[in-house]
């Protein structure tokens, strides 16, 4: 009996103090804008990747923005790439025909916050080429 007694309490323990976390839905901010026009052409071994940036940013992101790129490979993490400068191209270098290769691009844009409590960096959504 006591230890069914001790079953309860504990449960009972664990039940009532359990932690309540928020959900986040989005980043404060608005929004960036994602790239467009993505496209890619092929020469030997290298794939070339170009796209157009947004032609406007929020008033807080600090220009000129970034670019991260992450690059899959038949399915696997190949991994991901941050260009500064507003670049407009990416050449990858170890392109090989017979795998699947798929790039996800997006703008990065550094914030300027002084609240600790808020990101100083805001990424775009994706948008994909695979091929």
């Amino acid at each position: 009996m006591k230890k069914v007694a001790f079953l309860i309490l504990i449960s009972s323990v664990f039940m009532f103090s359990a932690c309540e976390y928020e959900i986040i839905d989005s980043k404060p901010g608005e929004s960036i804008s994602p790239v467009t026009n993505l496209s890619y052409t092929v020469s030997g071994d290298e794939a070339i990747l170009t796209w157009d940036l947004p032609s406007s940013y929020p008033d807080d992101i600090v220009q000129p923005v970034s670019v991260m790129i992450r690059i899959t490979r038949d399915g696997n993490n190949a991994g991901t790439v941050v260009l500064d400068n507003a670049p407009e191209s990416y050449t990858y270098d170890s392109y090989d025909p017979s795998q699947t290769f798929k790039f996800i691009v997006k703008v990065r844009g550094e914030v300027d916050t002084d609240d600790p409590n808020v990101s100083d960096v805001r990424y775009s959504l994706g948008t994909t080429v695979e091929f």
